[in-house]
């Protein structure tokens, strides 16, 4: 799956809980915002350089903060289902600490990899 693919169904994923309200308990509405925080930050990432400012990069920082809080919040310090590792790893890292920096300095469009992945899918 491709990484526009996985963007499109956490969209789908978040207008589902959203319209069938199963984000009525409070563990609902935690992740609906986790889901929505995630959006946040892709959208931000991936706009182009024309649409960057620095209320983008300001919201991008508040975005991360809120992802941050929020994962660690629901999944807690040792993950059940994977490793500490793979859940607060580099994506993690990067996304929470880096990523605001990152957009004052470098367009997220210019950084984007799946130009690299179309490149590599061909190759194989």
């Amino acid at each position: 799956m491709k990484g526009s693919d996985c963007r499109k169904n956490l969209i789908l994923v978040a207008i589902s809980m959203k319209e069938k309200g199963l984000d009525l308990h409070d563990g609902g509405k935690k992740i609906h915002k986790l889901l929505i925080s995630l959006i946040e930050l892709q959208k931000i990432a991936y706009s182009p350089a024309s649409q960057r400012s620095q209320r983008t990069i300001l919201r991008a920082l508040n975005q991360s903060f809120v992802f941050g809080e929020l994962l660690s919040e629901l999944v807690g310090p040792k993950p059940e289902s994977c490793g500490e590792r793979s859940m607060y790893g580099m994506p993690f890292h990067c996304i929470v600490c880096h990523l605001g920096e990152q957009l004052r300095l470098i367009s997220g469009r210019s950084l984007v990899a799946e130009h690299a992945e179309r490149y590599f899918n061909k190759l194989r």
